[in-house]
C-alpha cells in the first residue's frame, strides 16, 4: 500500500506540471471553429439545465455514500482490535460499542479462521453472514455472491448518464457526450471488477497492528463514490462549455449554413424591395423629385469644390502616381464580364469562321 502511494506522488511529481500546463493552455486558447462562422456564446439552455441539476444530485449521493455512516460496520476498526484477536474478545468488545444482533452471532461463527477474516476484510461482511455456497477453500466464491452488488451502482451510474446525455432531455448538446459518457461508466464498472479479480486476499495476513490492516471492501467504495462523482463533474463541465458555446462546439452542419444563407438572402430581398417600392414612389411623386434632384446637384457641387482643393489636388494625384492603372482596368474588365456572363441574354455571340 505504502509502494503503491509512492509510486502515485512519484508520477504526480514528474508529470503533474506538464498536465496542468497544456490543460490551461487549452483552456485559455480560443475555440476552434470548422467549416463556418462560430456560434456566438450564450446561457445554458433550459434541458442543459435539468440535465446538469441530475448529475449535481447524483455527484452529492455518490460522494455520501462514501461517509462511514452509509457503509456497512467494520468491527476491526470499530473495536481497534488486531486480525489475531480471537472472537470472543473480539464480539466482547463490540458489545461494549453496541448491543449485538443475530447478524453478529452468524458472523461470529465465521470468524474462526484467519482466511475468513481475511475475506471479510476483501468482501465485507454480508458474504460471509448470508452466502450458503461460499467458503474459504473457494475464494471466488466470494466475488461470485458479492458481484451483483459491486455491479449494481455502476449499472444504475450508467444509466443516470445515458438520460442526462440523452437527446429528449439534453438535446443535442448531450448526444454529443453520450459515447464518452457511457465509455467512462462501463470503465469504471470493469476498473473495480478488475481491482476485486486481481486483489490478492492474503495481503492482511501479515498485519500485526489494526492500523496495518488494508479493509479493502470499505476502501474500495470509497474510490467508486469518489469516481462516480468525478465522472459526473467532468461530464457536467462538459455539457456546460459545450452547450454554451465556449468549448467542444459542433460547426454548422450544411443544412443550417444553407438556412442561415437562405435567411440573410431574404432579408436582402426584403430591403431591396422596399428600396426599390421607396424609390418608384419618390420618382413619381414631383416634389420628391425635385427635392432628390436638388440634394445631388448640391452633393456635386460640394464635391467638386472639396476636389478644386490645392491639398486634396495633391493627394489624389499621389494616389493616382501608385496605382498600377493597367490592373485595375483589367480586374473591372474580369468583374464586368462575369457580372454580364452571368445575365441571360447578355453573353457575347460567337462567330465561327
Amino acid at each position: 500500500m505504502v509502494c503503491f502511494h509512492s509510486s502515485i506522488k512519484s508520477l504526480l511529481i514528474t508529470f503533474g506540471p506538464f498536465i496542468i500546463t497544456r490543460a490551461i493552455g487549452y483552456l485559455r486558447s480560443p475555440p476552434a471553429y470548422v467549416n463556418g462562422p462560430k456560434r456566438p456564446i450564450r446561457p445554458v439552455p433550459p434541458h442543459v439545465s435539468r440535465a446538469l441539476n441530475i448529475l449535481f444530485i447524483t455527484a452529492c449521493f455518490s460522494l455520501l455514500s462514501t461517509f462511514p455512516y452509509f457503509q456497512p460496520e467494520n468491527i476491526f476498526v470499530v473495536t481497534h482490535s488486531r486480525l489475531q484477536t480471537p472472537s470472543d474478545v473480539l464480539f466482547a468488545r463490540l458489545q461494549k460499542v453496541r448491543p449485538l444482533t443475530s447478524g453478529d452471532t452468524i458472523l461470529k461463527s465465521k470468524l474462526v479462521s484467519m482466511d475468513a477474516r481475511l475475506l471479510y476484510l476483501t468482501y465485507g461482511p454480508s458474504p460471509l453472514a448470508e452466502c450458503t455456497f461460499c467458503n474459504s477453500n473457494s475464494p471466488f466464491s466470494y466475488l461470485y455472491y458479492s458481484f451483483p452488488s459491486i455491479v449494481a451502482p455502476h449499472i444504475l451510474h450508467i444509466a443516470v448518464l445515458g438520460v442526462v446525455t440523452s437527446s429528449l432531455l439534453s438535446g443535442r448538446e448531450g448526444n454529443f457526450w453520450r459515447s464518452k459518457a457511457t465509455i467512462a461508466g462501463v470503465g469504471l464498472a470493469l476498473a473495480e471488477i478488475s481491482a476485486f479479480g486481481t486483489y490478492n486476499y492474503k495481503n492482511n495476513s501479515t498485519a500485526t497492528r489494526p492500523t496495518d490492516l488494508d479493509a479493502f471492501h470499505w476502501r474500495i467504495q470509497v474510490y467508486r463514490g469518489v469516481a462516480i462523482a468525478l465522472i459526473d463533474a467532468l461530464l457536467a463541465w462538459g455539457l456546460y462549455l459545450s452547450s454554451t458555446n465556449r468549448k467542444f462546439v459542433q460547426p454548422f452542419s450544411p443544412a443550417e449554413r444553407l438556412e442561415s444563407a437562405t435567411r440573410t438572402l431574404e432579408a436582402a430581398s426584403s430591403r431591396l424591395r422596399a428600396d426599390g417600392a421607396l424609390r418608384s414612389a419618390v420618382v413619381r411623386d414631383e416634389v420628391l423629385r425635385g427635392k432628390m434632384q436638388s440634394y445631388w446637384v448640391a452633393e456635386g457641387n460640394i464635391m467638386g469644390q472639396i476636389y478644386e482643393e490645392p491639398d486634396v489636388l495633391d493627394s489624389v494625384n499621389g494616389a493616382l502616381r501608385r496605382l498600377n492603372v493597367q490592373q485595375i482596368t483589367e480586374e473591372a474588365g474580369r468583374y464586368a464580364d462575369g457580372v454580364i456572363g452571368a445575365l441571360p441574354g447578355l453573353q457575347p455571340e460567337v462567330t465561327l469562321e
